[in-house]
């Protein structure tokens, strides 16, 4: 047998290996959520998943063995302002420590050799400029989620050995690449980052801050065609940051998750096989 006869056989077979990255955008990766309730729904297998920023708190909760409904109950009851405890030096304005804490309470195992699928965490390296991926065995996932978390100047960075640990969308928002080690034959990826420009001027600081970040991304969005991924974008209108959103903000971002998943899971289940 040929390797493309053998190849079209073990699709046939449904034996594809899919690898899921879940991009950061702040609040708004609550998308997330919705994106891994509509692949469970059409039993769409993962094999591997990395996540960044608010991405990796779903990637890391799916990894530790926890439902798309486990997962929605914890999103919908994260209080952010409760979560972050003020930081009394110049680095940030809060620790990341209280997050940290949080999400341990919250994950049913501690380790990354613990997780059901590999899972991989990236953050942002502040001294030498490079990703840093957490994924060894003996690394904690809190830890990981936490620093991945820690927006610049917002938290304070995360010290871990001889790094200096920020948010990890500002050297990889979709870590596609993470997940290149695994050799999924199917990559997906979502962006939670809205392509449309925004309705109106900024109200405030948050809002100021956040639309740089999108900038930035979108201005690097080539980056992750190498892979040649299914790309799922759930948020087709620019939804704004919210200081102290309400649980419809969140209803709204995990419906859009899910509306947009249902719109390419023809897709998804054709290269799944």
């Amino acid at each position: 047998m040929s390797w493309r006869k053998f190849w079209r056989f073990f699709r046939r077979t449904g034996q594809a290996k899919v690898g899921l990255a879940l991009g950061g955008g702040s609040m708004r990766g609550l998308a997330n959520v919705g994106v891994l309730k509509t692949l469970a729904k059409y039993q769409i297998p993962i094999h591997c998943i990395a996540g960044t920023s608010a991405g990796s708190i779903a990637a890391a909760l799916w990894a530790a063995g926890l439902n798309a409904e486990a997962i929605e109950e914890i999103a919908l009851s994260i209080d952010w302002l409760k979560i972050a405890r003020i930081s009394f030096n110049l680095q940030g304005l809060f620790d990341p420590v209280k997050l940290q804490k949080y999400l341990a309470e919250r994950l049913p195992v501690q380790y990354f050799r613990e997780t059901k699928i590999p899972l991989s965490i990236s953050a942002s390296d502040l001294i030498s400029g490079q990703e840093y991926v957490f994924e060894r065995p003996e690394e904690e996932i809190a830890l990981a989620v936490a620093a991945s978390c820690s927006v610049p100047g917002v938290f304070t960075p995360t010290k871990y050995k001889e790094h200096y640990l920020v948010d990890g969308c500002l050297v990889n928002n979709i870590p596609l690449s993470t997940l290149a080690k695994h050799q999924p034959d199917v990559y997906i990826g979502v962006n939670v980052i809205s392509r449309q420009p925004m309705p109106s001027l900024p109200q405030n600081l948050v809002q100021i801050f956040s639309r740089g970040y999108d900038i930035y991304e979108l201005a690097n969005m080539e980056r992750y065609a190498r892979y040649n991924p299914i790309m799922i974008e759930p948020l087709r209108e620019y939804i704004p940051p919210a200081v102290k959103p309400g649980k419809d903000f969140y209803h709204k971002l995990i419906a859009a998750g899910e509306t947009e998943t249902e719109s390419t899971i023809d897709r998804i289940k054709r290269a799944v096989g």
